[in-house]
């Protein structure tokens, strides 16, 4: 598990904890109080929130998920792990005598399976197996080829902090994703390992044209589980959307008219 876990007290205020989901780029924080867990702050709680408001006022208390599913140190890690695959969230917060201890991801389950899908190679570079740049960057985006091994994904996940990876060919046509959950779905099967992406990928994508609103793209992310769309001209990728990505925006539009109003409201120098 990640110790040294960034959390949030319940009477800090909301828009303390947006800047920190944002700073520290992470999807979700766990909200304590003395210590102890008392609830959860998912960056889907706060895009709902800041698409229907027009400012977010108050402490972390008033918006926080108190139905929170934690597990203990002792817990199996198997447990967990089919936990973050049959649920739509992707951390659950380790608990020690009632305190929260750590936070465990299903990038962190990932990480700590993903050695025992490495190809064997005769030449490896002394054991580290080397991804082309082909594989990874495309016109900066992060993409896989749907012919690489199943550890070529779990290692760009694992190294860059993604949920995803968007599947594409030669021509950068989108061919479907492939998500924590797809590699958390197959870290059990040994018949997994030596296969590629294309065994274990979603070919089924939600996908926005390249001309479509920001509104309706924050709607999609509300309404569904997953994080992030890719952004197509055609059925060329051009380009990704992360519920952090809106949330970035929505925010700085919100300090924008904070800014304003609090200028309104300043007494102005006699005579003017």
């Amino acid at each position: 598990m990640q110790c040294g876990v960034v959390s949030i007290d319940k009477f800090e205020s909301v828009q303390k904890a947006v800047l920190t989901l944002i700073e520290r780029n992470i999807s979700g924080l766990p909200v304590t109080h003395e210590g102890r867990l008392v609830g959860m702050l998912s960056e889907k709680d706060l895009l709902e929130l800041l698409y229907e408001a027009a400012y977010l006022p108050g402490l972390v208390e008033e918006y926080m998920t108190t139905d929170v599913t934690s597990f203990s140190v002792e817990d199996k890690l198997s447990d967990i792990q089919k936990h973050l695959v049959d649920h739509s969230f992707r951390r659950v917060p380790i608990l020690y005598e009632g305190k929260i201890a750590g936070i465990i991801t299903r990038a962190d389950l990932v990480r700590i399976h993903k050695e025992k899908f490495r190809p064997a190679t005769d030449d490896d570079n002394e054991g580290r197996h080397v991804v082309l740049a082909e594989d990874v960057m495309k016109f900066g985006l992060l993409t896989v080829s749907i012919d690489a091994p199943l550890y070529d994904a779990m290692d760009m996940i694992v190294r860059h902090h993604v949920t995803g990876l968007p599947v594409v060919d030669a021509g950068m046509n989108l061919l479907g994703v492939i998500t924590e959950k797809d590699l958390l779905d197959c870290i059990n099967n040994p018949d997994a390992i030596g296969r590629t992406v294309a065994d274990f990928m979603t070919r089924d994508v939600v996908t926005f044209d390249c001309k479509a609103s920001l509104d309706e793209i924050c709607r999609c992310l509300i309404k569904n589980s997953f994080h992030r769309v890719p952004i197509l001209d055609g059925t060329r990728l051009v380009g990704i959307i992360a519920r952090s990505d809106i949330l970035k925006h929505r925010a700085a539009v919100f300090k924008k008219l904070d800014r304003v109003a609090r200028h309104a409201h300043m007494p102005h120098p006699a005579g003017k």
